[in-house]
Formats: structure tokens, C-alpha cells, sequence
């Protein structure tokens, strides 16, 4: 599906400013295409790899799904680096000085915590996202009385 490849750019893009440090266009594809059902599943749809493109609706809520998936797991690889007792050994130097011969680590616990956070508020406006779809974008499941 073409609209998939074209999320993929535009998070790639907007989201992690082409970094490939950060993240690949082919691996957040790859993702956007396993996790198909996971859209379908949250807004009553029946999109498909081969099928009709995504409104603009559905891909602004699938953008939040790969963002709450995303941070979610880099919280999760943040937290595996604070209770990994050999991680003491591989953390980062935050600075450096010289003149009283001081070096800053960085606080783990406090990344994890930021990153949490922007889990959470990926996850905050996907709720919105999909509530707001699902009241506006759908139909009646069966009609009865004076409205069949």
C-alpha cells in the first residue's frame, strides 16, 4: 500500500528528522505493514495491505499508534540498561571539566522517565484520536423502527 510507504517518509521526516541514528524509513514500514490490524482493531475498519488507501483520519491515528509503539519500547530498552548490573560499566559521559576535574553521567533513571512520558502522550492523543474517529466515522450496526 502506497499511503503506508508515505506515513513511513513522513514520520521518518517529521518525527525523527531523517536520522538514521535514530530510526529507519524501511524498519518503520516494515512495522506500519505487520500492524495493520492493529489500526483495524482500534477503529473498526477493514483496511488492508492490498486494498483501499487510509483516509487522512486513519493515517493520523496510525502515526500515533507507531509513536506509542516506539517510545514504548525505547522505555523498555532504557529500562533494561538500569537494571542491567553491567550497564555501570557502559554509561554515557554527559560532560566533562577540567578545572576542579568533574565528569557527569547521564541519569538513566531520568531518560527512561522522559521517554515515558512521551509514550504516555503519544498515547494520550492516540485515545483522542481513535474516540473522536469512531463517534464521527461510524455507522449504525443495525437500524430498527421508523429510521429502517
Amino acid at each position: 500500500m502506497e499511503v503506508l510507504t508515505d506515513i513511513a517518509s513522513e514520520l521518518m521526516e517529521n518525527e525523527f528528522d531523517n536520522d538514521s541514528c535514530l530510526n529507519t524509513e524501511p524498519s518503520i514500514l516494515s512495522w506500519l505493514e505487520a500492524n495493520l490490524g492493529l489500526l483495524n482493531s482500534l477503529i473498526n475498519t477493514s483496511y488492508c495491505l492490498e486494498g483501499s488507501n487510509l483516509d487522512s483520519e486513519a493515517q493520523a491515528i496510525y502515526k500515533q499508534v507507531y509513536l506509542h509503539h516506539y517510545y514504548s519500547k525505547k522505555t523498555r530498552n532504557a529500562l533494561r540498561g538500569i537494571m542491567d548490573a553491567s550497564a555501570a560499566s557502559t554509561e554515557e559521559i554527559a560532560s566533562i571539566s577540567d578545572g576542579e576535574s568533574r565528569v557527569t553521567f547521564a541519569n538513566k533513571n531520568e531518560t527512561a522517565k522522559v521517554i515515558r512520558g512521551l509514550a504516555n502522550d503519544a498515547k494520550s492523543t492516540l485515545n483522542d484520536l481513535v474516540a473522536k474517529y469512531n463517534v464521527y466515522q461510524s455507522e449504525p450496526r443495525q437500524v430498527s423502527g421508523i429510521d429502517g
